[in-house]
């Protein structure tokens, strides 16, 4: 280390310091913990949840009533009544009511209340989440 090194060293030492103590002790940085162990805490319930789904639904499918279930409807998708049901739901998706279907319903999701119920949806599904809910209506005094 040459003395201009040390020098800069010496004069940047205090602000680190400084700024250390600072983070160390900082409600941001108690927050972001605080939310990352409650992200890894519903990392891990989703984990236990899915392996417990995932071992339900293989026993479902080796049970007996599983595998009869399995075989109607592989047995419903050959048959004739199957296969008309399919021709038609295929030509309802493709004709044009369907189509102004689609389109009005699209226009619908785009107007400004269904955006603002969505966004209000959000934040109520966010503070239950990280558990920063107010335990009421935030916008009730705003309408």
């Amino acid at each position: 280390m040459n003395d201009f090194e040390r020098r800069v060293r010496q004069a940047l030492n205090p602000m680190s310091t400084a700024f250390t103590r600072w983070w160390c002790h900082s409600r941001i940085r108690q927050a972001w913990t605080r939310r990352s162990e409650s992200t890894e805490t519903l990392r891990r319930e989703a984990a236990v949840l899915s392996k417990q789904a995932r071992s339900t639904m293989s026993d479902l499918r080796d049970s007996d009533a599983g595998k009869r279930a399995a075989s109607t409807l592989h047995d419903l998708r050959d048959s004739d009544a199957g296969k008309r049901a399919a021709t038609a739901l295929t030509d309802l998706r493709d004709s044009d009511a369907a189509k102004r279907a689609a389109t009005a319903l699209q226009d619908l999701r785009q107007s400004e209340p269904v955006r603002k119920a969505e966004e209000t949806a959000r934040r109520a599904l966010h503070d239950l989440r990280t558990g920063s809910g107010t335990g009421g209506n935030q916008n009730s005094s705003a309408s």
